[in-house]
């Protein structure tokens, strides 16, 4: 069964409490409220900066901010954050590798294909759906 990595789960964990907050936070305080471990956070953090939604603000006062709007940040991209892939099989990979060469007839990779078209949508849900009005 595929599942996220517990990285993901937490990387998912800090955007939402930053988008909460709408402002800045440091490492104990969203570690403390989102119950991640402090170990997890540079790891996080620099996946998170990588791919332009987190900003560091270095010194005695600094932490961390959102560089995008809620509303323009799912959850999917996110968890591209730190997933390898998101693909529910092999032959659904950008090279459509399939070990009986069938990927264009395959019934079987048609299936996936409706499956992780589902998945996707289902996970394109943007952060602000969950913040409290």
């Amino acid at each position: 069964m595929m599942q996220l990595n517990i990285t993901t789960d937490y990387g998912i964990r800090v955007v939402l409490y930053l988008a909460q907050k709408n402002g800045m936070a440091n490492s104990t305080e969203i570690c403390e409220k989102m119950g991640i471990p402090h170990t997890y956070m540079h790891k996080i953090a620099r996946s998170l900066k990588n791919v332009g939604i987190l900003r560091e603000i270095r010194g005695s006062t600094g932490g961390f901010v959102l560089t995008k709007d809620p509303d323009s940040l799912s959850v999917l991209t996110i968890v591209n954050a730190f997933e390898k892939t998101m693909s529910i099989n092999r032959c659904l990979e950008e090279d459509e590798f399939c070990s009986r060469d069938a990927a264009p007839y395959c019934e079987v990779r048609a299936l996936y294909t409706e499956i992780q078209a589902e998945l996707n949508k289902r996970m394109d849900v943007k952060i602000s759906t969950f913040l409290k009005p």
